[in-house]
């Protein structure tokens, strides 16, 4: 299922990917795509692509954690490219790699991962994926969250967001099937054309 839908959306998006490719050159010209490092399958390290969404030369004075909308690192392009999470479908080249599932873990860095507990790690024997369960649940909206949290959005962000995240992708690794997989990219599709569904794919959560 990876392998051929990975094939399928790259197929059927190829013709948007170069209309954005072209606006983010002219908006803000530089590099098409950013890659950053990653934690995979088992601790394994590898590099995330990404539709860059953020300005060449950055401000100095804002950290490294994005911090919300209001973030002047992101340009005017990106901001709608993360709210679409358009910047994520490169991600299907990693997961024609096999370093990515189309469902799984979102895949953290590694100074967040070096927060793990020994119960939170057990997520790290999952290979990452494109979606997990804490995006269709509607938690997890970070650029509205942070920017109620820009005090210190870095630590509300390992402080919260990170833990309830982590519970629900131990959820999906003790209950991982194919049927749970199709609800979470049926959620997910259904996210990023506007509609919403109330009921959760986690009974009793």
């Amino acid at each position: 299922m990876d392998i051929l839908g990975s094939i399928a959306g790259f197929v059927v998006f190829l013709p948007f990917a170069l209309v954005i490719s072209t606006i983010i050159a002219i908006v803000d010209p530089g590099p098409i795509f950013y890659r950053q490092e990653r934690i995979g399958k088992n601790g394994k390290k590898f590099l995330l692509w990404k539709f860059r969404t953020m300005r060449v030369h950055q401000p100095s004075d804002v950290g490294q954690l994005t911090a919300g909308s209001r973030d002047p690192r992101i340009t005017s392009f990106g901001y709608y490219l993360r709210i679409l999470k358009l910047d994520e479908v490169p991600q299907l080249w990693n997961v024609m790699k096999g370093e990515m599932s189309l469902v799984g873990p979102r895949p953290e860095v590694e100074r967040y991962v070096r927060l793990y507990d020994d119960r939170q790690k057990r997520v790290l024997q999952l290979r990452p994926g494109c979606t997990d369960i804490s995006v269709i649940r509607g938690h997890f909206h970070d650029d509205a969250l942070l920017d109620d949290h820009q005090h210190d959005p870095e630590q509300y962000y390992i402080s919260t967001i990170m833990p309830r995240k982590l519970d629900h992708n131990l959820y999906y690794l003790e209950h991982q099937s194919l049927l749970l997989d199709l609800k979470i990219l049926t959620g997910t599709m259904m996210l990023l054309i506007g509609i919403r569904k109330n009921q959760s794919v986690m009974e009793g959560h």
